[in-house]
């Protein structure tokens, strides 16, 4: 009878192993798809890098356009400023010929009103040399009347009309001379207006010139800030791709480590659970035919 107790109590042993090795196969079955999701893990974490892959490239291509066109921006801005001090000058040496021209035409205005004071002189010598001419024709009047007592006043009569006429026609060709030279001013006086008016209006030209060059400058150099923003930015995302990308593949790498951790210490249980569930069912069968054999009534 107590053989039978101790039987039946190790039969009940066993059972308790066996389920519990049961338990363990659900373990294994666990295991195997934690593997299996984790496969799927793994090629979802591929695609993400490929595709982090691709953008950080794509990015790396955006940053070199953006800092080739942030150098072209610079050039420009380099050439803009060389065209402005270009026009600067220019603007500035027209400014000093304007300056020079204006007192030119201060000069041209005095050389004007003393060639109107030299006509005035000439007008009153002509006056002069008529006054003359008329008295040295009365004093040959008078002469004659004196008769022989007048003869050497009436020479010298004579060559005061001679010098009255010659200072006549002195002035007369002075007066023609003056007349040209009159005109050859006012013409000169046109042009040099008519200069006037085209200096200040390149002066006035190269003043706009200069505006909107500097409004140039002002945009180009803007677009070139925003544009080496943009190039921080990009170059930003690039690190922060590339660092995501380390990321994945450090616990991409951790991950393949657990797993195959898991795997051997999982192999290693198998087999000693196999080992263990064969023994139990020997075991079992043994306490089996124990129970049956007559001995054991």
């Amino acid at each position: 009878m107590e053989s039978i107790k101790l039987i039946n109590s190790g039969l009940d042993a066993i059972q308790s192993l066996i389920e519990y090795i049961a338990k363990d196969a659900v373990g294994s079955e666990f295991f195997r798809e934690y593997v299996a999701n984790r496969e799927k893990q793994e090629v979802a974490a591929s695609q993400q890098k490929e595709v982090l892959t691709s953008l950080a490239q794509s990015s790396s291509e955006v940053e070199a356009e953006v800092s080739g066109i942030s150098d072209r921006a610079s050039n420009n801005n380099l050439r803009l400023n060389e065209i402005y001090g270009a026009i600067s000058s220019l603007h500035n040496t027209v400014a000093q010929i304007e300056a020079d021209h204006k007192k030119y035409v201060e000069q041209f205005a005095d050389l004007v009103e003393q060639t109107n004071r030299i006509s005035k002189q000439v007008d009153e010598i002509q006056n002069i040399s008529e006054q003359t001419n008329l008295l040295s024709f009365n004093a040959s009047i008078e002469a004659a009347h004196a008769g022989a007592a007048g003869a050497g006043f009436r020479i010298i009569a004579n060559e005061v009309k001679q010098l009255s006429d010659s200072t006549k026609k002195a002035a007369e060709r002075i007066s023609e001379n003056i007349g040209r030279l009159g005109k050859s001013i006012s013409l000169l006086g046109s042009d040099t207006q008519n200069n006037s008016k085209n200096l200040r209006g390149l002066s006035d030209q190269a003043d706009k010139t200069l505006e909107r060059f500097d409004m140039m400058r002002k945009i180009n150099g803007e677009n070139n800030e925003n544009v080496n923003r943009i190039g921080q930015k990009v170059s930003s995302n690039i690190q922060n791709i590339n660092s995501l990308i380390e990321q994945i593949q450090h616990f991409d790498d951790l991950n393949k480590k657990t797993v195959n951790l898991f795997a051997e210490c999982a192999s290693k249980n198998q087999m000693l659970f196999n080992d263990l569930y064969s023994f139990s069912y020997e075991v079992k069968a043994v306490l089996e035919d124990l129970k049956k054999s007559p001995d054991s009534q």
